[in-house]
């Protein structure tokens, strides 16, 4: 059982109890192998690559230099992880690592073990264990099969009728081709990824390549033949007469355990490209990507489904298919020798929430943390289970060179009185027994223990591939994920002499923690009189020094002091009898307060403009990115001390997360296409290729990614473009109420739209009901596509178009009758000239509207004029008040603190900053003035934009640099986009969104003014 961490206490008077309701309590090992009793517990430890902390978001990516060779500083060797290697190493909380712990020994299989053993002797398995792979990889197939067969039959193709075929029967419109050398005969490009998976997911690798019935391509035989089975009993066929493609056999009666060479086929496990022809056989490797307009290759993630973009919970549509096939496998199969359900157990995976603001998850087995909230952009991050570490630095040790270590470990039992005898005896004997002591890191080459007699590589005795090390090991073995890909089964293998690390090292095992790497110049020798362990006894360190299992505040001292500056301050050691939880009383104290500290009361939800088409090809351009670094501004804003004043008590937090909803449309051929559209299609149709001449193709290609989304949303597309927004919208929202208990009862949501998607925002909240009911259901099928689920509390335009949008559909801005929000009169809510009804566009049911644009945004355009034109005219320019200060004004305060005058401060409340405020002299208006003007216009027009803002108008400016040098046609080139790093925007939105709501709290930098001077409503 690992020790508790001491230093993750928090406050005093808040402990953690380290019992079984804390997420800090130690780890249950299992029992260790007959043999090892008394073995010390590893202590192992999770790491991610990656440059910006999940557990810290306010600091700035450090770079982590690696001790000894390890995996810090880039040991990791091939393809895309040579260059994962340079990311600096992190380590999870100890939270985190405690979760991730339990779940990685969770995985841990007797079937898998016993199967991966018998594999790594080159033995064949028992009649039982045969039986139970045979059933499992009788369910594999099913499963494929009947997902294929839903698949095809629901996307109008014909499923396929088996090898040989006719036209009629063929798996494409035009029948199967013939296999090409080293493939298979598919029914698409899926089906050999679909069934790597599952492979990989139900066999560890060394099982793969020793048992022929797993060959992945006799998989795929067995799976079309299946198929073709299941298609002729739907037509009455006999079933019987269709031939298995390729093995004649069925999976479900042939035993699953013949051991013996097998046939080299090219690796079919990677991406495939879904242009392939549905019928094709799978190349051996995959075709190359484009590299995109630029000429530079950019790293692409596949297209994944919404499963993957989720901490394990996929779309109520995929949630349905995988119940369904997954039943009807268990109705194929029977229950296997150990009583559990074939079905059940083909969930051998585990997926973990981790990170302080929970917006990430790591999946299990793969050793990969992916975001949840969002489609991954390159930000897959590679996970690392460390076991061994250099002693100096606390840096894991390489996953192989690790488990080359612990296997030694456990050989020589290093933690036993028996060890420190032998190490007695070697100084006593000299030299010559310090030789005896010294055991080698890797075996050598004519070591007959690590030879294969069937060809096949040697097998090391405890395999770093992430498969084997979760479910064929009890622990013990350290791995790293990997973004290859391609899996190859080979890299099981003990590599070539020529690529290890270390090679010809020697381990001088000290104590059961302590270990030394020694160079063949450095270990014990005879002949040179070298006594390397004679000095190790006495304290002296010697070639590298490495240690078994983690050291947090050893890591801390070295790589992060300020974490080690606040440990000082934490009251450690176990909790005293008063601060422990009463008798009968559930939870932790310590839980409690990180749980109630990272409880969010505010969620944003970002809805990007045009141009992310071009991000698939650019990944520069996406739009995740910014929001990340957005995110990240609004975090250190929040801690200022001048913000955390004018919060509303019982804020905690603002949560930004984007809304990527182009991603999910695709306008390749003249727009999106269903059903209906099929129908309706001509074989005489063009296509915008068949209309775009070919000059200047990488310009037509940006104008069509970043300009063609307007003329999309005004064509017959637009309802299909607003669906996809609001179903992408409410699919984040339901994901966050989810994984954050008690946000749909209390929490608060915002939205922010940029460019065209303020427009859609507009359209959306115009026909938005006037209040959601609360709480949300999350148990309904599928989240709704026609309006938000969640009730928008604020709404922030940025750089919009919507008033644009507004004069083309002769609509205005109006509040919505019956909301009633903190501060507004009832009697104005309901008034006939001051609200509008659901569905007439532009009256939007939400509290506040903030339309923000840059003065020379040329796509941005004013939304007071909405409201009333002459209420608009009257109002001076509002500026978003700036963070930054210039020169003159820095001097100005400089004077006045010299005279004793209080600085002036903009972020003050409309209270205080009328209670500061000289007396003005009121001028009395001339008697023309007071028959022209329109009293009960401007009394509803006020009435109108207060109920629309509380600062009684809508549009603000950001102010631009300024100054002699300012050119403003050059600023418009940068202006659309500048939003995400305007320091100013960010202060705004803390302090809008964190204030006390209502009227009479508005600051007073933020208040409508007059041209003459005069606060509106005043």
């Amino acid at each position: 059982m690992a020790t508790p961490d001491p230093t993750t206490n928090p406050t005093p008077g808040h402990h953690h109890t380290f019992n079984q309701a804390c997420r800090l309590a130690p780890v249950q090992e299992p029992p260790p192998p007959k043999g090892l009793e008394g073995i010390p517990p590893i202590r192992a430890q999770f790491f991610y690559a990656s440059h910006i902390p999940i557990d810290d978001p306010l600091s700035a990516a450090t770079t982590i230099v690696g001790g000894g060779g390890g995996v810090g500083s880039g040991a990791a060797a091939g393809g895309a992880d040579s260059k994962l290697s340079k990311l600096p190493l992190r380590p999870f909380s100890a939270g985190d690592n405690a979760a991730l712990e339990r779940a990685w020994l969770s995985l841990a299989s007797d079937r898998d073990r016993r199967n991966h053993e018998l594999a790594r002797r080159n033995r064949s398995p028992s009649p039982a264990l045969s039986r139970e792979n045979a059933e499992k990889l009788a369910a594999i197939v099913g499963l494929l099969a009947a997902k294929h067969r839903e698949k095809h039959e629901r996307e109008g193709q014909a499923p396929p009728g088996g090898v040989g075929a006719g036209p009629g029967g063929a798996v494409g419109a035009g029948g199967t081709d013939a296999p090409e050398p080293g493939g298979v005969p598919v029914c698409c490009a899926e089906l050999p990824i679909d069934a790597s998976a599952e492979l990989r997911r139900e066999f560890c690798a060394v099982t793969r390549r020793r048992q022929q019935s797993l060959d992945h391509d006799r998989v795929l035989a067995e799976v079309m033949a299946q198929m073709a089975r299941l298609k002729m009993e739907a037509e009455g066929t006999k079933p019987e007469s269709v031939v298995a493609l390729g093995t004649g056999t069925n999976p479900a009666v042939q035993a699953v355990g013949s051991v013996g060479s097998r046939s080299s086929t090219a690796s079919t496990e990677g991406a495939v490209a879904s242009s392939l022809p549905v019928g094709s056989a799978i190349p051996a490797r995959p075709p190359m990507l484009d590299d995109g307009i630029s000429g530079k290759p950019f790293v692409r993630v596949e297209p994944t489904s919404r499963s993957n973009r989720t901490s394990g919970t996929g779309t109520p549509d995929d949630r349905a298919a995988k119940t369904a096939l997954r039943e009807k496998a268990r109705g194929d199969s029977r229950a296997s020798t150990r009583g559990r359900p074939i079905a059940e157990r083909l969930e051998c995976s585990a997926e973990v929430p981790v990170g302080i603001s929970r917006l990430h998850m790591v999946s299990l087995p793969v050793l990969q943390m992916k975001p949840i909230y969002w489609s991954p952009v390159n930000d897959i991050a590679t996970v690392l289970r460390a076991t061994w570490f250099y002693r100096d630095t606390m840096v894991p040790v390489e996953p192989g060179v690790a488990n080359q270590l612990e296997a030694g470990y456990r050989e020589l039992r290093p933690w036993t009185e028996t060890w420190a005898d032998e190490l007695r005896s070697a100084l006593d004997v000299g030299p010559l027994g310090e030789e005896k002591v010294a055991h080698r890191l890797w075996p050598e080459a004519t070591d007959k223990r690590y030879k294969s007699k069937d060809g096949f590589p040697a097998e090391p005795p405890i395999s770093a591939d992430p498969f084997c090390a979760a479910r064929c090991f009890r622990g013990e073995a350290a791995a790293e994920g990997t973004l290859e890909p391609v899996h190859l089964e080979q890299g099981t293998a003990l590599p070539p002499p020529e690529s290890r690390l270390y090679a010809s090292y020697y381990v001088i095992y000290k104590d059961g923690s302590a270990a030394f790497l020694l160079k063949p110049s450095q270990k014990p020798s005879a002949y040179y009189g070298r006594r390397p362990v004679s000095k190790i006894m006495k304290g002296v360190t010697v070639g590298l020094p490495v240690v078994r299992g983690f050291d947090r505040a050893g890591w801390e001292r070295v790589h992060d002091k300020r974490a080690a500056s606040r440990a000082k301050d934490v009251i450690t050691g176990t909790p005293a009898p008063s601060q422990a939880p009463a008798a009968g009383q559930d939870g932790c104290p310590g839980c409690q307060l990180e749980k109630d500290r990272g409880q969010v009361t505010d969620l944003v939800l970002v809805v990007h403009g045009i141009g992310q088409k071009l991000s698939e090809r650019v990944e520069s351009f996406h739009f995740t990115h910014a929001v990340s670094a957005f995110r990240r501004a609004v975090n250190i804003e929040l801690e200022s001390p001048t913000i955390k004043a004018l919060l509303r008590p019982g804020q905690n937090g603002i949560m930004v997360l984007p809304v990527n909803w182009r991603h999910l449309l695709s306008f390749e051929e003249g727009g999106t296409s269903d059903e209906g559209d099929k129908d309706a299609y001509s074989p005489e149709g063009f296509t915008l290729k068949d209309i775009e001449p070919p000059t200047i193709p990488a310009v037509r290609s940006m104008i069509s990614d970043v300009m063609f989304d307007v003329p999309f949303y005004m064509s017959r597309h637009k309802p299909k473009m607003i669906a996809a927004l609001v179903g992408e919208a409410n699919r984040v929202y339901r994901l966050w109420c989810r994984n954050n208990p008690g946000f749909a009862e209390k929490g608060r949501v915002h939205l922010i739209a940029h460019s065209l998607g303020s427009a859609m925002a507009i359209e959306v909240l115009s026909k938005q009901p006037t209040r959601v009911p609360r709480p949300l259901d999350l148990s309904s099928p599928s989240p709704d596509n026609r309006f938000f689920e969640f009730d928008t509390t604020n709404l922030f335009l940025l750089g919009s178009p919507a008033g644009f949008f507004l004069l083309l559909e002769r609509g205005s801005l109006l509040p919505r009758r019956g909301r009633l929000k903190p501060g507004a009169d009832a009697a104005d809510t309901v008034a006939k000239d001051v609200v509008g009804e659901v569905g007439t566009f532009g009256c939007i049911a939400v509290d506040n509207i903030y339309n923000i644009l840059a003065k020379e945004d040329p796509i941005a355009y004013l939304l007071n004029g909405t409201i009333d034109p002459v209420y608009a005219a009257s109002l001076k320019p509002a500026y978003v008040p700036s963070t930054s200060t210039s020169f003159f004004k820095s001097v100005g305060a400089a004077v006045r603190g010299l005279t004793g005058a209080a600085p002036s401060s903009s972020l003050t409340t409309a209270g205080d900053g009328a209670s500061r405020r000289p007396p003005a002299v009121a001028r009395l208006p001339s008697q023309l003035e007071l028959e022209v003007h329109d009293f009960s216009r401007e009394e509803i027009a006020e009435k109108k934009a207060f109920l629309l803002n509380d600062n009684g108008q809508v549009d603000y400016f950001l102010r631009s640099g300024g100054g002699p040098l300012e050119i403003q046609y050059l600023n418009m080139l940068s202006a659309h986009t500048s939003y995400w790093t305007n320091q100013d925007l960010v202060r705004l939105l803390c302090l809008e969104i964190g204030r006390v709501p209502g009227r009479e709290h508005a600051l007073a930098s933020m208040r409508a003014v007059k041209v003459k001077g005069r606060f509106v409503g005043h």
